[in-house]
């Protein structure tokens, strides 16, 4: 159960008239051990919107030229900009909101996302991004409740099932290891570990802790039209 890697380059993207950033892979959100089929969540990257029309609003070119090239600084001022001119240009404020998870800025990632999601109930990605952003602080539980949001937006969000199911993986790893810890000799829970991550069920790990992350992976998803 792994996440597909993006398709394309953002060099190839360009010369189809098109734009693409990597991902921000956060596997390491989900903790514990875990093995490639386990699927690690990884952060949406802003590709081609849904519609398939790009934002013609002036700026939006440069600043997301200065995401790519990992000017997250320039780039979030930039998309300031354009949304100071288009207040309801979707994807400057969904891009806007990636950048700002780039650059370390979680809180207000999640912020950004949040009123995103109340200006666009529509629109299943910043519901997406937030599980994601809550999934790397260990709130697995949030980030249950956003993805079901995602879904029930939008019910054809693939990716959204996919990041689902990554989260319930994780939190049956939890469950199964802590019912080892409270009693070692509990062999269901033990050959259910084992199936989930292998190199972990031997060992269970102590309440809180936390062991090696998974393969960092990326997961593309369409960035939300423009209005």
């Amino acid at each position: 159960m792994s996440l597909l890697l993006p398709t394309q380059t953002f060099a190839s993207a360009r010369r189809h008239g098109q734009y693409a950033m990597a991902a921000l892979a956060i596997a390491a959100a989900l903790g514990g051990n875990a093995h490639a089929q386990n699927g690690p969540l990884s952060l949406a990257a802003p590709t081609v919107p849904a519609g398939g029309a790009r934002s013609a609003d002036p700026g939006m070119t440069k600043a997301e030229r200065a995401a790519n090239d990992k000017r997250y600084d320039e780039a979030i001022q930039g998309f300031d900009r354009v949304l100071a001119a288009n207040p309801r240009n979707a994807q400057a404020r969904f891009e806007r909101a990636w950048a700002m998870a780039q650059a370390g800025r979680e809180d207000d990632a999640i912020r950004a996302l949040s009123e995103m999601a109340q200006d666009f109930p529509e629109l299943p990605e910043p519901h997406n991004n937030l599980a994601l952003l809550y999934a790397k602080r260990g709130d697995l539980k949030r980030a249950e409740a956003e993805l079901l949001l995602a879904t029930e937006v939008k019910p054809g969000f693939a990716i959204g099932y996919t990041n689902l199911g990554d989260v319930y993986r994780r939190m049956a790893e939890q469950a199964y290891a802590e019912a080892l810890r409270r009693n070692p000799g509990d062999t269901r829970a033990s050959s259910a570990l084992r199936q989930l991550r292998p190199a972990a069920a031997a060992t269970p790990a102590p309440a809180g802790g936390r062991g090696t992350s998974p393969a960092n992976r990326s997961a593309p998803a369409s960035a939300p039209a423009a209005d």
